[in-house]
């Protein structure tokens, strides 16, 4: 986005899935950038491990990168907005798959529909200094073979969505002043099946 806009960026990496990764993190972007007003939690772990496969440690990885690292960063944030006695915007990345759970990657869809009530209690707790919303994609990759194609053809859009389309659609929840506790499916509608 920053190519578009002309906005200045900073690289800010970090172990989210350490103890104090996500504060880490946070206060990095914090101190290169002076303020922060926006922040997309879009880093997330996929892996596929059926119910009987998964252990504790499967689960515990899951849900430290995809649903307490993403909490931890936007409670950051409506803290330094209220210090600040500003307005800002959180967008987190989930999956269609919170409309149809998947048996073949409980972990991880565990930890996506932990921070699918998150955002929406969020949203309550923080307004209205901090607005919080949440896009759902469907698969971005190309489909590696032809009965993954032939799937995305039986979509009511007949398609997956492009990364560009994830990604205006994470712009439209960051510029969208009267939205907050939304989830977007950009999927080609398949969360409809």
């Amino acid at each position: 986005m920053s190519t578009d806009t002309g906005a200045r960026t900073w690289h800010v990496s970090g172990d989210l899935s350490a103890q104090d990764g996500p504060e880490a993190v946070f206060d990095d972007a914090l101190a290169q950038a002076g303020r922060i007003d926006a922040l997309v939690n879009n880093a997330s772990l996929f892996a596929r491990q059926p119910l009987a496969c998964a252990t504790a440690a499967d689960f515990d990885r899951q849900w430290r990168v995809n649903a307490l690292a993403p909490m931890l960063l936007t409670q950051r944030l409506a803290g330094h907005l209220d210090r600040r006695e500003a307005a800002g915007c959180a967008v987190n990345l989930l999956d269609q798959r919170i409309a149809r759970p998947d048996a073949a990657a409980v972990p991880y869809l565990v930890s996506k529909k932990a921070l699918e009530a998150y955002t929406l209690a969020a949203a309550r707790a923080f307004a209205p200094r901090l607005r919080v919303n949440a896009v759902a994609p469907g698969a971005v990759l190309p489909p590696a073979d032809e009965a993954a194609r032939e799937a995305a053809g039986a979509f009511p859009l007949s398609a997956r969505p492009s990364v560009g389309q994830v990604a205006d659609a994470v712009r439209f929840l960051l510029e969208a002043e009267a939205t907050t506790g939304q989830i977007l499916f950009v999927d080609g509608g398949q969360h409809l099946l």
